[in-house]
């Protein structure tokens, strides 16, 4: 369990330390050959994963992966942003987080049943095919050159200064992230060993429990966005949802599990929309790079420290244990937010 609480983490830390020099690179540059060259480096991990002949073996692997993920993310995020308007933005990035979502949904399901079918090297060889289909689309992709970002030098209009933006999302995110990233590595062996299912069944607790629970609540998310708090979004979703990662650890048969897992994700993403909507808001928009990046930088440096202690933490204190903590940690989450002030007047581009 420590092993594979490590792997995750090596490769969480190294998207984490790239992310805000790739944003930052991408306002001054531009995003599309960035994205393009990020996704080329996913392709191989899938492939040379099936090489390996000791967990040791895959850090090259993970390493190489964690740099595909930290070229991409804030270069994504970024471009979103670029191509919306303030008044449709809360809603642009529903309609993104529903097609990640739909991957997390579909995607773990196929992966466990091919890899039950067929055997574990399917789910990497088809990992390899749809990485490679995604380079393609990135290569599709428009340019969003400095003037499409120009949009206003008072777009936010909010009564905040960038560096206490900066420091308020990155604390949310690490603190939320170490959470997520406790939960994360262990739950597929959690489920085996409690309830002995097959890797089917594990694939389906992710599809339902966060790919669909994440995807169904974006297009509320944007909606509410778009006409209320996006703070008190936040807070509200956090506070709800934090019950649903412990009770996880207590869950009595296979499907409340899955119930569980679902109420945790669905309610804490309800508020992505509201997330990046106000992260954007109270941004300028030449420095969307940096701050997508450095946001997502610490989202990853939790998810490495999270990763990093799940294992360890079963080991000692027993299976349950990490959840419990995994709670504490989305909780605490909670408090950064309270210290952000939203734009009272909001205008259109």
């Amino acid at each position: 369990m420590a092993e594979l609480g490590y792997m995750f983490a090596i490769s969480n830390g190294v998207a984490a330390i790239l992310q805000i020099i790739s944003g930052s690179l991408s306002d001054k540059y531009g995003r599309k050959k960035l994205n393009a060259f990020g996704t080329f480096l996913g392709i191989f991990p899938p492939i040379f994963y099936l090489l390996a002949r000791s967990w040791t073996d895959l850090i090259p692997w993970v390493i190489l992966s964690g740099l595909s993920t930290g070229l991409i993310l804030p270069i994504r995020w970024s471009m979103t942003a670029d191509y919306s308007t303030v008044k449709i933005r809360a809603l642009a990035y529903s309609w993104i987080n529903i097609a990640m979502f739909l991957g997390s949904t579909v995607a773990p399901l196929f992966g466990g049943f091919i890899a039950d079918a067929l055997g574990l090297q399917a789910p990497f060889l088809s990992c390899f095919v749809l990485v490679t289909l995604g380079f393609v689309c990135s290569l599709l992709f428009r340019e969003t050159k400095k003037a499409d970002r120009k949009l206003t030098q008072t777009e936010n209009g909010a009564n905040v200064s960038f560096l206490s933006v900066v420091l308020i999302f990155s604390s949310l995110n690490l603190i939320q992230a170490i959470g997520v990233g406790i939960y994360n590595p262990i739950t597929a062996v959690f489920i085996k060993d409690k309830f002995s299912v097959d890797y089917t069944g594990v694939g389906l607790l992710f599809a339902v429990g966060f790919g669909l629970s994440s995807m169904i609540v974006q297009i509320p998310g944007g909606i509410l966005a778009t006409k209320y708090s996006k703070k008190m979004i936040i807070v509200v979703t956090i506070l709800l949802s934090t019950p649903f990662f412990g009770l996880f650890a207590l869950s009595r048969t296979f499907i409340e599990s899955i119930v569980f897992m679902f109420l945790s994700n669905a309610i804490l993403n309800l508020s992505w929309p509201a997330f990046q909507d106000l992260l954007m808001e109270l941004t300028p928009p030449t420095r969307r790079g940096f701050m997508n990046g450095f946001s997502a930088t610490s989202f990853w440096i939790g998810m490495m420290i999270g990763s990093a202690i799940s294992g360890v933490m079963w080991e000692r204190f027993g299976m349950f244990f990490p959840y419990y903590v995994s709670a504490i940690a989305v909780l605490l989450s909670v408090i950064p937010p309270l210290f952000l002030k939203e734009a009272q007047n909001k205008t259109e581009a």
